[in-house]
């Protein structure tokens, strides 16, 4: 607020109060704010009330000439927040809620502004606003989001089961013997179940769009990998389709950009899809490279190319390259596109993007959109390292608790083609007694279950000592509504994810939760495997390798007792009692090395070496892994001859 010629003086009553001259002598702007509704006061740098109007007084339920006469109120919540702005001579907006003398609550927003004299004396000068009337109107506004978000959650789920139902049947009868034709009408029912499950998502994001409650939020991020992981979960469900998506990598080297995950993954995986869905050619091409830069602004430009499209190229050029966004009417005309793709063309638009249809003599059609992004310049530890590869994909080992018999079948469709261990858990009591015996690399949670809740269940892996005391654990929720990150942080939860989500959602969640985790375990495992040894050899016992009734007692123990020291080992690592450790993985080390199982015997030192210097835990995953794979193999094995020789 602007003050000119603003000066304090002492008046013969002993108070303080403003003579300042505006444009006209004859106002003051103690004569504005002594009259005005809004809450108003100045203290000194020491915090006391020099000035102050009337509706200050009346809102603290104070007499103005006692406050005035003794410098403060009675219970004064802001003195160390303005003595704060005093010193840090800042401006400083807060939203304050107050109890009116009538009952009502009031929402206030004030404005604290430090004032410097010419005598260099500091000020603050604080003044209220009423927004009562906007903040219901915001909550009116947000709960009605909140309603359709759960609204849309739930007729997602209605439809899960009947499609994914189809969807099964589908693939069945896509594996008997059938013809050309038969086979391309399959493909069609797998394109309309995949556009029906979509819909909810879409209607969602249309939504967000319409009220303006999009996150815009960026992270930095190598923009190739990213759009290649996109094209790598979507490749999989293509193929479903026989139809082939290729990244074709960039020439130039694109450097790190700021940009929002969830929108530029909205975007590729609905044009992608609809390139799927309207293909002829049933080969695509994505590509991605610098269109242009002007400063820190690099302009990229995305292709998805080769649609081969038949006799409808008109209304998909008229679609994309309309300047204008479609009414509904016009929509309702272009029946053809999906909501999703309208969405995801909106987007563009908003982050200061174009989107067009192309069609170039000799190389097919495409989707084109150009979109600007931040460039950084600053280093940054490895980014790739936020990603899995197909070959860490099959590493991983997930508890998915959801007592939603369609949900579960979803997130097992989408992960299908990731050759991931999925368990699967009803209830929240099967969550805790699962992961108190097996260790996972990410828990996926919903917090809405009869009996124990996915909150409880959280908190009671949290605080046990079992193998997932610190596994990842995500909020798998659709219930916006209670959606609240900080209270299910304190419930022990890592991350969330929100129903509904698209396939790509579930990969990120997932890669950024346990990617290096995961890459160090493959990496290990690629180590030891590339050693081709035998799986056991009794010849290290001398001549008693030649007793059978000795080697099978060795073996009896073995399957007794290796099994049993190996679950203590893990448990004391979850616990991090590292004496423990060590003293185990000395005495399973000799066993193994006594009988040969070199991989085991390998890792098995490595624990002990780790559980001595007590550094580089991370490694203990993986080690653990290779050695509980060798010791099954070899129980197999031993159990099995045991058997012929009973």
């Amino acid at each position: 607020m602007p003050f000119l010629g603003l000066a304090f003086f002492k008046a013969s009553s002993a108070k303080y109060f403003v003579n300042t001259v505006l444009v006209k002598p004859m106002f003051s702007i103690e004569q504005i704010f002594k009259s005005s509704s809004n809450p108003t006061y100045v203290k000194d740098a020491y915090g006391k009330i020099v000035w102050a109007n009337l509706a200050y007084a009346q809102l603290h339920r104070s007499n103005l000439e006692q406050l005035l006469e003794k410098g403060a109120i009675d219970f004064d919540f802001s003195y160390e927040r303005d003595l704060e702005v005093i010193a840090a001579d800042d401006e400083c907006k807060i939203e304050e809620f107050f109890k009116l003398e009538d009952g009502r609550g009031a929402w206030f927003l004030t404005t604290k502004k430090t004032i410097v004299q010419p005598n260099g004396q500091r000020l603050l000068l604080s003044t209220s606003a009423e927004i009562t009337n906007l903040k219901e109107s915001l909550q009116i506004a947000e709960n009605s989001f909140s309603a359709k978000e759960k609204f849309l959650a739930d007729v997602g789920k209605e439809l899960d089961a009947p499609i994914h139902a189809v969807i099964s049947l589908v693939k069945l009868l896509k594996k008997t013997f059938i013809n050309k034709d038969q086979k391309r009408y399959l493909n069609s029912l797998l394109s309309i179940s995949d556009y029906l499950l979509e819909v909810p998502k879409d209607i969602l994001e249309y939504t967000k769009l319409e009220s303006g409650a999009l996150d815009f939020g960026t992270e930095v991020t190598d923009i190739v990998e990213f759009t290649q992981n996109v094209v790598r979960v979507l490749s999989l469900k293509a193929t479903e389709q026989d139809v082939v998506i290729h990244f074709s990598e960039p020439i130039a080297k694109i450097p790190l950009v700021e940009l929002n995950p969830a929108h530029l993954n909205l975007i590729l995986v609905k044009f992608i899809n609809c390139a799927i869905r309207y293909t002829k050619s049933k080969d695509i091409v994505v590509s991605v490279f610098q269109k242009e830069r002007i400063e820190k602004v690099l302009y990229l430009q995305f292709s998805i190319n080769n649609l081969g499209l038949d006799q409808s190229f008109d209304e998909f050029e008229d679609f994309f390259n309309s300047e204008n966004a479609f009414t509904n009417d016009e929509l309702d005309k272009n029946s053809r596109f999906d909501l999703g793709v309208y969405t995801c063309k909106r987007l563009i638009g908003l982050q200061g993007g174009k989107v067009w249809f192309e069609s170039k003599m000799g190389q097919g059609t495409s989707i084109e959109f150009v979109l600007p992004f931040s460039v950084n310049d600053k280093p940054v530890s490895d980014s790739s390292s936020r990603y899995l590869q197909p070959e860490h994909l099959k590493e991983l080992k997930l508890l998915l608790v959801d007592d939603n018999e369609s949900c579960q079948s979803l997130v097992r469709y989408q992960i299908q083609n990731w050759n991931s261990r999925l368990d699967v858990a009803s209830r929240g009591e099967d969550a805790v007694t699962l992961s108190s015996k097996q260790k996972y690399d990410l828990i996926l949670m919903d917090i809405e279950m009869p009996e124990m809740d996915g909150l409880r269940a959280t908190s009671l892996i949290r605080n046990s000592n079992g193998p997932n005391q610190n596994t990842p654990i995500v909020a798998f929720t659709g219930t916006s509504g209670n959606f609240d990150p900080v209270r299910f942080k304190e419930f022990g939860f890592t991350d969330f994810l929100k129903k509904p989500y698209h396939a790509f959602d579930l990969f990120l969640c997932i890669s950024k939760n346990t990617g290096q985790q995961v890459k160090d375990r493959y990496s290990q495992r690629e180590k030891f495997e590339a050693e081709e040894v035998p799986l056991y050899d009794f010849s290290g016992l001398g001549d008693m390798a030649q007793d059978a009734v000795f080697i099978r007692k060795m073996q009896k123990l073995f399957v007794d007792i290796v099994p049993g020291q190996l679950a203590k080992l893990q448990q004391a690592v979850a616990q991090k009692q590292w004496e423990t450790v060590s003293l185990v993985a000395h005495s399973l080390k000799s066993t193994y090395g006594n009988i040969k199982v070199v991989k085991a015997a390998q890792a098995m030192r490595r624990v002990e070496e780790i559980s001595n210097a007590k550094t580089n835990y991370h490694e203990l995953d993986g080690l653990l892994d290779i050695i509980s794979d060798e010791t099954q193999k070899v129980v197999n094995v031993f159990s099995e001859e045991l058997s012929l020789h009973a």
